[in-house]
């Protein structure tokens, strides 16, 4: 493949992985509650045992597909077997059942959207591409990926007269990405096979601890944004009585800033630097998700996550590249997998630690708004998260100045 030329097609198939992640999100209540008479608790599970599989087998991606050379079999092969296993979620009756198919097919859509993200890392990271090092196939890659999750959102309207049409039709896409990655998307490395074991990913980090930064902000974003996904979105459909598209459309006022303002960071990033960009996105990301809690005029509620939308556009990309431009020669993959894979920990532990949370605060007589509570708990761990990292910027500075 050249090099030089722009993957429209990677571009194209990141966005429509992501449609599926998040176009089932404003159903659960019906999916989880209605139709399997569960609770919040089992709605916060049903998100996190698909994260679950995504951390633990996010790593194998990585790794197979850099011992391998290959990207476009494994991504076809890994679609079309998610498609399946999406579907097989609207066949089953027993919650059981249903919460270890849901494990498998967030352990198999890993492998789809992970190694499509390495694809871009392996051209931004080639000294013959003219991409190298400048960050712009990143911030466009998260552009697509992000506003591929805010378009998901909005279409859970698909589901207002049906909850599951929502998984019908991202099993269709599934199948869809499945057929054209094993057809048409070629290989983004041509290099000599090398015998990759999981210890390259804890070498990695050994040798390279400021890996942990990124991979700490990267679980920090997923896990508040299990809050938004779990204790907010029951919230909206229950209490606001939001329907699942209007619920769906306010969850991608987070999203669609970020998918804006995804190529402009990366931009920004190259000339102003990626820590200043992770930082204060990361602040203003936490101050308006720690408000969004405290009011229901759905006007507020609009700007608090349109602002944290701002935020999280301005960070989210540039903790990407931090991970990248950190990973050693040769284990991008592996590298990129296991950004991806802290951020499936932190959405694995978020919603669940959200419904914990939420009991808590709601038993604690001494607080009189135990929803704001929540999310200013979960708004204060981003800015947690900034504090502890300025001791290490210095650091990091001389690190990222280092030649590659």
């Amino acid at each position: 493949m050249n090099t030089n030329s722009f993957p429209k097609l990677i571009m194209l198939l990141i966005f429509l992985a992501m449609l599926p992640v998040t176009m089932v999100v404003p159903v659960l209540k019906e999916m989880i509650k209605d139709i399997h008479l569960s609770g919040n608790l089992a709605v916060a599970l049903f998100t996190s045992i698909s994260m679950l599989g995504s951390f633990l087998f996010s790593p194998i991606a990585g790794m197979i597909s850099d011992k391998l050379g290959n990207r476009s079999n494994i991504i076809g092969i890994a679609a079309i077997i998610d498609g399946i296993l999406f579907f097989s979620l609207t066949l089953i009756s027993d919650l059981n059942i249903l919460m270890f198919v849901r494990f498998i097919e967030g352990a198999t859509h890993i492998f789809v959207i992970g190694l499509l993200l390495a694809s871009i890392s392996d051209r931004e990271n080639n000294p013959s591409s003219k991409f190298f090092q400048k960050g712009k196939l990143m911030g466009i890659a998260g552009m697509f990926l992000s506003l591929g999750a805010a378009t998901g959102m909005p279409l859970g309207i698909l589901g207002k007269s049906n909850a599951l049409i929502p998984f019908y039709v991202g099993a269709g896409i599934l199948f869809f990405i499945g057929a054209i990655s094993l057809f048409f998307l070629e290989d983004s490395i041509k290099e000599q096979k090398i015998k990759f074991t999981f210890s390259h990913l804890i070498h990695s980090i050994q040798s390279t601890p400021s890996l942990l930064i990124p991979f700490f902000f990267h679980f920090i974003d997923r896990f508040t944004v299990g809050f938004l996904v779990s204790s907010f979105n029951i919230h909206m459909r229950e209490d606001l009585l939001f329907h699942p598209g209007k619920a769906g459309a306010f969850l991608g006022l987070v999203l669609f800033p970020m998918s804006i303002l995804s190529y402009p960071s990366a931009i920004f990033s190259k000339k102003y630097g990626i820590l200043p960009l992770v930082l204060i996105g990361s602040i203003i990301y936490g101050i308006f998700l720690s408000l969004v809690g405290g009011t229901d005029d759905t006007t507020s509620i609009f700007i608090f996550l349109l602002g944290a939308g701002v935020g999280a556009g301005v960070m989210y990309v540039p903790s990407m590249i931090l991970a990248s431009r950190l990973a050693p020669k040769g284990l991008d993959a592996t590298i990129m997998s296991g950004f991806t894979g802290f951020g499936s920990l932190g959405f694995l532990l978020g919603p669940i630690a959200s419904v914990g949370l939420e009991n808590f605060w709601k038993e604690t007589e001494s607080i009189a708004d135990p929803f704001f509570a929540l999310s200013s708990s979960f708004g204060f761990l981003e800015i947690l998260m900034v504090a502890i990292t300025i001791p290490f910027l210095s650091k990091l500075q001389k690190q990222l100045r280092k030649p590659s």
